[in-house]
């Protein structure tokens, strides 16, 4: 096989990390590789400005024989086994931590693979009627149902493939993750490109409504108020984001209408805009002392949860995030909310899930990186 051409992946890769429809923050992991080596994306590195140090070369016969190992059943100890194994299977001289991900890149049998995650294709990855479309409008995929990233994800994706090559007679390159966007896998870019490009405009037909972020009128004393409430509550934080739309203000009308974005649809979200938005009743604001009780709201949501609510709605006045890294994949949650009505309706992460990202010390290594 003719020696790999790092560059070409860094170009297309910043390409794709630069387009918001396919790429926010940290999102997304890509990779080049051929029967002896593999070149992932680095945990921590956003695609959009990524140069060579964001790649790990990683050894394939190395990763192969994770599969020959048995690992603990109970998942601390599994995870912690794992990570050690990918460590150890990056090539002589490499220091960066792989992208979590790189095992299920290494057993794709194509030499590029790019997982993304757009707002449109998670509409579907995040459908109750996900399965059942990508099953008529992409026969020859791979669809994989919700399980904790990694080792697990891999393993999962693995078995399925040994499924899809003996009843297909060949590889898949097309492989949706419910509530986890879509792997693409080629040997040319131009066929990723081609791959990505198709997949947008069959769905763009498909979907019956897309989100409206056209601007609407809002209440800017109580804007202003909730603001320097959350200003003392978030010690240290001196600007509050804040966004209100034609798209949020029909989900901030009462809790029903609220329901479509009052959870987390991928790892992402959990990741940089919390497993859950708090939701704040209007009612509040005839209280006696309006700060103090949105304040004691607030602190209940700490004291449940052990951490802060990145997101803090209010109904029909707008949202408030702790950054703007937070609003960023709020936003995105709207997207995903607007695009899931053409596929059966909203389907979160189940708690589960939700629970094994939060406490997942690779996510948490991956958004501390992100925040320097």
């Amino acid at each position: 096989m003719e020696k790999l051409d790092v560059n070409e992946l860094i170009v297309a890769s910043q390409r794709y990390g630069m387009d918001a429809r396919f790429v926010l923050l940290g999102g997304g992991n890509t990779s080049l590789k051929d029967d002896e080596v593999m070149y992932v994306k680095a945990s921590g590195h956003a695609l959009g400005t990524i140069s060579r140090d964001g790649f790990v070369k990683m050894s394939i016969p190395r990763l192969n024989q994770i599969w020959d190992r048995k690992y603990p059943v109970e998942q601390d100890a599994r995870e912690k086994e794992v990570l050690a194994d990918m460590m150890a299977a990056r090539c002589d001289g490499q220091e960066s931590r792989p992208s979590v991900e790189a095992l299920l890149h290494a057993i794709i049998p194509f030499r590029y693979v790019f997982h993304m995650h757009p707002a449109l294709i998670n509409g579907v990855t995040c459908g109750q009627s996900g399965k059942e479309a990508v099953e008529k409008l992409f026969a020859d995929s791979i669809w994989i149902p919700l399980v904790n990233p990694g080792y697990i994800l891999a393993k999962t994706v693995r078995e399925a493939q040994a499924v899809y090559r003996e009843s297909q007679a060949g590889e898949a390159n097309l492989i949706f993750l419910q509530n986890h966007g879509v792997f693409v896998a080629a040997d040319t870019i131009d066929e990723i490109d081609a791959i990505y490009n198709h997949l947008i405009e069959v769905l763009e037909r498909y979907v019956t409504r897309k989100p409206n972020f056209n601007s609407v009128k809002v209440n800017g004393k109580r804007v202003e108020n909730v603001k320097k409430v959350l200003t003392t509550f978030f010690e240290g934080t001196e600007e509050i984001p804040f966004v209100m739309n034609r798209e949020l203000a029909a989900r901030l009308r009462d809790r029903e209408t609220f329901y479509p974005i009052s959870s987390a649809y991928t790892p992402d979200h959990i990741v940089y805009s919390g497993f859950a938005p708090l939701w704040i009743d209007e009612a509040l604001f005839s209280a006696v002392d309006p700060d103090e009780a949105i304040l004691k709201v607030l602190e209940e949501y700490k004291a449940k949860n052990l951490v802060p609510p990145k997101i803090v709605v209010v109904q029909n006045t707008g949202a408030f995030a702790v950054n703007e890294i937070a609003m960023t994949l709020f936003l995105d949650t709207l997207k995903v909310a607007a695009f899931v009505e053409s596929f059966g309706g909203p389907r979160f992460m189940d708690e589960d899930q939700i629970n094994f990202i939060r406490n997942w010390e690779v996510e948490s290594y991956r958004s501390k990186l992100l925040a320097k």
